[in-house]
């Protein structure tokens, strides 16, 4: 249920500022995206200035998305904070997954941060926080505008079913909840298209996508308990491929949670020398974010991450060590 005071100090400092700095997390996923869309959305109807960074590259994909194609790909770090008043984290459980770069000690003395987030291992790295263990940020945003009084419009459904819809897993995760169906449900009736976010999120993938796919599956292994499911990709084999960053995308949720008999999979991509991106995924209960914490990372009990800054075949090893511990 939505907090609605916090949901009024929100507002409040909305309508205060002139100028939003709006960001998608790095390596954005689509709930990531359609959540930061949404606001920028709601944001510009109310008559803000906004601007919507990201670190990494965009996935094409989405860029039928309204609004998507304004996107910058720029760091924080280059950011002159004293041009906005205000800066919304949405889908981003630590400051990390918003910039590679340290994240700024300090910021202009009338810059505030509003965090907004589902995931249970947020940092509360905000002046004003809105965590909530639900669905979706995705979801949480459609509390808050239902609860400020926002018309949510064909676009704006659209856009908000898609974050839904892709971080259910097509309504197939846990924290998928009757009221996460209901909303669904509701912005259908509001203009909401299933059939385009089924087009776009599983029907439309890149071909060199299906190559890495077989690289990863090529280069799975079982662990000797049985418990879990492994594979490491070099950048070096991306490279061979023809594979950037955005062709990886769905590995972990297709392939890590899905061979029998075992509690999880683990994704492990060389994305530069000395940076390996991991992806967890659990098949049942097991609780992967507690190895994403020890690995520095977070995330959800079924879906989580984290960041290495070493080699591929030390960051192999350690989180081979973690994973351990916890079968």
């Amino acid at each position: 249920m939505m907090d609605k005071k916090i949901a009024s100090k929100i507002l409040s400092e909305i309508k205060a500022a002139n100028s939003v700095l709006l960001a998608v997390h790095v390596s954005p996923d689509f709930d990531s995206l359609a959540s930061v869309l949404a606001m920028k959305k709601v944001l510009e109807e109310m008559g803000k200035k906004t601007k919507i960074i990201s670190f990494s590259q965009i996935p094409a994909k989405v860029l039928f998305l309204p609004g998507s194609e304004k996107i910058e790909v720029k760091d924080f770090s280059q950011i002159n904070f004293g041009d906005f008043d205000l800066f919304i984290a949405l889908d981003s459980a630590q400051e990390r997954m918003i910039t590679r770069s340290p994240f700024p000690k300090k910021f202009p003395k009338n810059f505030k941060i509003i965090n907004m987030d589902h995931h249970v291992t947020n940092t509360k790295f905000g002046q004003i926080n809105l965590v909530a263990p639900i669905s979706s940020t995705a979801e949480i945003l459609y509390e808050l505008f239902q609860t400020w009084g926002i018309k949510i419009d064909k676009i704006l459904a659209n856009i908000l079913f898609f974050g839904i819809f892709s971080d259910t897993g097509c309504f197939q995760y846990p924290l998928t909840s009757p009221q996460t169906l209901r909303t669904a449900a509701d912005l259908m009736e509001k203009g909401a298209l299933p059939q385009e976010a089924v087009l776009y999120l599983f029907r439309s993938y890149n071909f060199k996508t299906l190559k890495y796919w077989g690289k990863v599956l090529e280069n799975m292994q079982v662990d000797k308990s049985g418990k879990f499911v492994w594979a490491k990709i070099t950048k070096r084999e991306c490279e061979q491929l023809g594979v950037a960053a955005t062709d990886i995308e769905g590995t972990s949720d297709l392939f890590a949670p899905v061979v029998s008999g075992t509690e999880f999979g683990i994704i492990l991509n060389e994305e530069s020398k000395n940076l390996i991106r991991g992806s967890v995924r659990a098949r049942g209960n097991f609780d992967v974010s507690r190895l994403a914490v020890e690995l520095g990372g977070g995330g959800h009990k079924q879906a989580a991450g984290f960041s290495l800054n070493m080699g591929i075949d030390e960051a192999e090893k350690k989180v081979l060590e973690v994973a351990k511990k916890y079968i």
